[in-house]
Formats: structure tokens, sequence, C-alpha cells
């Protein structure tokens, strides 16, 4: 007999638990896990003569289930990324802005088939001449000694929330932790820039147009790497993004002020985090771009009492993006 038993009826009371906090009705956790609408209520009544990958897609759906990664899967590098910043920060009181203790964004991708991608020590230069696309845009290459990437475990590593360099921004905004490997996989985590000293409650906003921002620069950027990498139309990029810290913080206009969006003031997130994820062509990314993001960041937004951004909106913040001064500049 195991020592670890596993108590069926505590796993499902765990699972409805987890799928009311998520804010997810059973058909929309059918739909998140390819299951039927059956197979979730079933297992909901603590059914257990269901099919064993039916069970473990609804479970793996809701966060309750990891399967073990090979050693060289993007799984095991987003392992491997949250691990290692982890470490870094271990020494740093609680409350340290590195720490990003209010919440952050994880934004990744994986830019898939491509073969003979030089060593990390050569990617930092192509990573270097990847046009910009705001004034902090991401996977930025500092130059200076105290900064800049250097190789650690095999890839191209940066932290700019290192507490004993000399930086004019402190806050969690401007603390990223990025790294990229030569498969090609590339992990940046941000602090969000709504908890920095520019917001006297920090912890208590989400600002609306923000994430669109974000999204798009990811997306931007990893197309840019993917074709100095020498990927062709056809070649497939796979994203995922986590935000982390949302509960009880409210969506508005916060960056932008102005911006003419009626929203109503009590959209609350219900959820502590959410993850996103999809796959495109870079052809996709680079002629459908609006469309892409919005379809990528609707889940996030959906965690705000079911606020859903219109295309409109998004296409409006990306035609803005790309009048920022410096857009698609080279040089770092």
């Amino acid at each position: 007999m195991t020592d670890w038993p596993i108590d069926w009826r505590a796993t499902v009371d765990e699972a409805i638990r987890r799928r009311k906090e998520e804010g997810f009705s059973q058909r929309s956790l059918a739909a998140l896990a390819g299951v039927s609408l059956p197979t979730v209520n079933a297992f909901e009544q603590g059914q257990i003569n269901l099919r064993f990958e039916r069970v473990i897609a609804i479970l793996e759906a809701l966060d309750l289930f990891v399967r073990p990664a090979e050693e060289d899967s993007f799984e095991s590098f987003l392992h491997d990324s949250r691990r290692r910043w982890k470490d870094l920060v271990a020494p740093l009181p609680p409350d340290h802005p590195s720490r990003q203790p209010l919440g952050h964004s994880e934004q990744t991708y994986a830019i898939l088939g491509l073969k003979d991608v030089p060593p990390p020590s050569q990617l930092r230069e192509l990573l270097t001449e990847i046009p910009k696309s705001s004034g902090w845009t991401p996977f930025w290459v500092p130059t200076r000694t105290d900064l800049r990437p250097v190789i650690e475990d095999g890839a191209l590593e940066c932290w700019l929330g290192r507490p004993d360099t000399d930086r004019h921004f402190r806050d969690a905004a401007h603390s990223d932790f990025w790294r990229v490997t030569r498969n090609p996989f590339a992990y940046l985590q941000r602090g969000y820039q709504e908890d920095g000293p520019d917001n006297l409650e920090p912890g208590t906003i989400f600002d609306l147009t923000l994430p669109i921002w974000r999204t798009a620069e990811l997306f931007l950027h990893a197309v840019n790497f993917a074709r100095a990498l020498g990927a062709s139309d056809t070649t497939e990029v796979r994203f995922v993004a986590r935000y982390t810290g949302l509960e009880g913080r409210t969506l508005i206009t916060w960056a932008k002020p102005l911006l003419r969006e009626p929203l109503d003031h009590r959209l609350r997130a219900r959820s502590q985090k959410v993850e996103l994820a999809t796959v495109a062509q870079v052809s996709d990314l680079e002629r459908n771009l609006e469309d892409v993001v919005h379809d990528f960041v609707e889940p996030l937004y959906e965690r705000f009492d079911g606020y859903r951004p219109s295309i409109e909106l998004v296409a409006n913040q990306l035609s803005e993006l790309k009048l920022q001064p410096g857009f698609g500049a080279r040089g770092g």
C-alpha cells in the first residue's frame, strides 16, 4: 500500500473550489480542458469511472496537475526560469521591490522547429539588434558591466533588479528578469508598473491598456528574433503568459486617464492569477497582430468581472504603440 493515498473526494472538492475561485462555469472549464460538459459534471459529482486522461485534462486546466517535463522541453525551461528567479531573490527582504511582492507578469515564448541556433554568446548580439518597441522594451540588453547579461547554466540571463547595482529606478516594474536559450526559448518576468512610485496605493489597480502594449511588444520581439534566426513565414511560435497578484485589483484607465473607454469602476479581479497560451505562425503575427493580441489577452480581462476588451480598443492601442518615438529603431 502506498504511503501517499489519493483522497478522491478531497481532490474533487479542491477542483470545484479552484474552478469557482477562477470564475469558471462548468461549461467554460470543459472548453478549457477540451472535454465535454457532462464529463466535468460527472467529475464534480465524484464519479470514478471516467477516463483517466480526461480527469488529468480537467486537473491540468485548474493548475492542479503538472506533467513531468522532458529535460529540454519548454515546460522544463519555464520551471527552471522560475526556480532561478526565486534563488536570486531568496536573500532579499520579503517586501523588497526586486521580489515584485505584489504580483508580476511572466511572458515567455518558444520558436519552434529552428535548426543551427547560435550559442548564448552570439544570441546576446542578436538580441541587441532587435528593433525597439517602446522606451522599456522587453529583453532589453544593458551594456553596463554590472547589469549586462551573463551566461548561466547554458542560458543567457539578465536581472535588472540586482540590489547591489546603482539604478535610477528601483521599483518592481524596473526589476526585469529574463533568460534566453538556444532552443530558442525566452522568459521575461516583470513587476507591474501600477505598483511603482507613481501610484499611492500599490497592489490595488490594474491598467486597461498596459497588457495590450506589453503583449504586442512580446509578440513583435518574438517575430524579429525568429526572423534574425532564419525563420520562415510558417515557423510557429508558442506563447505562454502568467499574471499573478490580481485578486482585489480594480480595472481602470490608469496609464491613460483621458482614454474614452467606458469602464464600470466595480470591475474587480476575483482570482489571484491567470495563465494564457497560444501558438501562431510568424506571418500571422506580422499581418494580423491585432487579432492575435486580442484573442490572447481576452481571458486576462475576463478575470475582472467578465470584462471583454473590444478589437477596436486593441487596434487603437497598437496604432499608438507604433507611433512611439524610436519604434522600430535598432541598436539595443
